[in-house]
């Protein structure tokens, strides 16, 4: 695998690249995060060190980190105790192990088959993508199951690459299915670019004891599309993925059944309580005026409505509102049949009107595998 280029362009609207130039991706600052970080954080800051690793070249340590980071939480979805924390009543979700929601953790597999591309390893590759896809089929909404087109492509794409016609064929259907106007890659393609554009969604807890999770897009991130230009000649790249869209399409996964639960449980709990401490009062306030003889099925009442009043207290329904910081909003994809690598790459970020964006953020690598098929990873912002 070759890297060619990373670098932070600086212009007004036409961003520059393959010229020399570090990244500004900090890794090192989320490498300190990491090594700082308590267990229930783990899994989130190693997946922000291995963007940055990636921004920075550093594609080694990038690939270890998202191995780490994949391992841990497909481990949570075993027999663990973990696993089993998340389904607890007990622990409110920010005290649990860091898995992300399904479009973070698609992310996740996302990045780990984009480094295998780069190296040319295309049935590692349409395996991480396919793992993806399977996150991403954790969504509860049947509308929403397995609707990441992007996987799709780049899965469609691995297999075009490993001469697997049939299955790439099969996979660029589904895409067709799922985003109007979209091409399957020519036969003969060679190079795929991916732009990934804006900054990650972001969860706020709202509702009742911040037992919900609301999700709001990026502030102050206005790039919308992308035109990036290989040796003067321009490439439109095509809008694939609304990582926003997926976010708020995928608020039923299993755990939010468990947040549903505690919010419910804890009125539920609480009303029990209220009416049967209720009852137990008022049945004392008659058994003193009439001279009853109930007092211990009414203590017993009241010593059920106290139980009741502290479990509710004791159910912690705040939502887990940790995300994926340097994931961007949106990817767009293009792949083309290139006689050369380009040896001069430059990116048009446009806004929602069409007006051009100025960052000095950008992101631009090339790869170039062993069998000659080029890879150009465009990032706006990290």
């Amino acid at each position: 695998m070759t890297s060619c280029t990373v670098k932070r362009c600086a212009a007004l609207a036409l961003l520059a690249c393959m010229a020399s130039g570090a990244a500004h991706a900090d890794y090192a600052a989320e490498r300190s995060r990491l090594k700082s970080a308590v267990p229930k954080d783990a899994v989130l800051y190693t997946l922000q060190a291995g963007v940055a690793a990636l921004a920075e070249k550093q594609d080694g340590e990038a690939a270890a980190l998202f191995d780490s980071a994949l391992d841990k939480i497909e481990g949570m979805y075993a027999n663990t105790e973990s696993a089993a924390r998340a389904r607890s009543l007990w622990y409110e979700e920010g005290a649990k192990d860091f898995k992300g929601e399904p479009y973070e953790r698609a992310m996740a597999f996302y990045y780990r088959g984009l480094l295998y591309l780069a190296e040319g390893d295309y049935e590692n590759a349409r395996a991480s993508f396919r793992g993806g896809l399977l996150q991403d089929a954790f969504a509860e909404e049947d509308q929403n199951r397995a609707d990441f087109a992007s996987l799709m492509l780049l899965e469609g794409w691995a297999n075009q690459l490993n001469g697997d016609a049939a299955q790439a064929a099969d996979a660029y259907k589904e895409v067709t299915a799922l985003r109007t106007g979209f091409v399957a890659p020519p036969e003969g393609a060679n190079l795929l670019i991916v732009a990934e554009l804006g900054g990650s969604p972001r969860k706020l807890g709202d509702g009742i004891g911040n037992a919900e999770i609301v999700y709001r897009r990026a502030k102050r991130t206005p790039e919308r599309s992308a035109t990036v230009t290989l040796d003067g000649q321009p490439q439109a790249l095509l809008p694939m993925e609304d990582l926003y869209y997926q976010a708020i399409t995928r608020g039923g996964r299993p755990i939010d059944r468990i947040i549903n639960g505690k919010v419910a449980f804890a009125a539920t709990t609480a009303k029990v309580g209220d009416v049967l401490g209720t009852i137990a009062s008022e049945g004392n306030v008659l058994r003193a005026a009439y001279g009853g003889t109930s007092g211990r099925a009414l203590g017993g009442l009241a010593a059920v409505g106290a139980i009741a009043s502290v479990i509710s207290a004791n159910v912690k329904p705040r939502a887990d509102v940790r995300y994926w910081n340097n994931l961007p909003e949106s990817l767009h994809i293009q792949a083309l049949r290139a006689s050369a690598a380009p040896r001069d790459i430059a990116a048009l970020l446009k806004d929602e009107a069409g007006n051009p964006v100025a960052l000095d953020t950008v992101v631009i690598r090339q790869f170039r595998d062993k069998n000659g098929n080029g890879l150009v990873w465009i990032k706006s912002r990290h």
